[in-house]
């Protein structure tokens, strides 16, 4: 196995990052909100300056980027103890190396470092791997929301999960 590590990904990152996002996208369309097309149009400037917030990790397997996560803090001043995270992807030939693991790691850190205690995200509740990775770092089902996204399947229904820790 080879070590991980996973940084805030700072705006030189970008091509890393949206090549990441868009591997991603083309092998789990089911997993992202954006399609191929959406993501490409996407201007470079704007993911440069995206990841300049501090809020987009990569993780790597030597010098090679493996993985990606983000979060998405609420931007209203009542509800900025809450973040969604969210893209969320490692390659399939780094999985089962830790690799989400650090991911999630480094997202939960970034929380709690900002005063963040209540993390949120949707997952398409037949996306049962990934359901099982985020019962497995203390996030609970809240609910669901039925036909959340025009899928490439049709109609998709995702599960609500929050993973919430005592206000500091």
């Amino acid at each position: 196995m080879t070590d991980v590590r996973v940084r805030a990904a700072p705006a030189a990152d970008v091509a890393a990052w949206r090549a990441l996002r868009l591997e991603g996208i083309a092998r789990h369309p089911e997993a992202f909100i954006l399609t191929q097309d959406e993501a490409r149009d996407i201007p470079l400037k704007t993911d440069a300056h995206r990841l300049g917030h501090g809020d987009r990790f990569l993780a790597f397997q030597g010098d090679r980027p493996v993985g990606l996560a983000g979060a998405n803090r609420t931007a209203i001043p009542r509800g900025d103890h809450r973040a969604e995270i969210g893209p969320f992807y490692v390659r399939a030939d780094a999985r089962g190396a830790g690799v989400a693991d650090h991911l999630m790691a480094a997202i939960i850190d970034w929380a709690q470092e900002r005063g963040v205690w209540q993390l949120e995200l949707y997952v398409n509740r037949d996306n049962a791997r990934a359901i099982t990775f985020y019962l497995r770092h203390g996030f609970v089902h809240a609910g669901e929301i039925p036909n959340a996204i025009r899928g490439a399947n049709g109609l998709e229904t995702d599960a609500i999960m929050v993973r919430t820790t005592a206000p500091e």
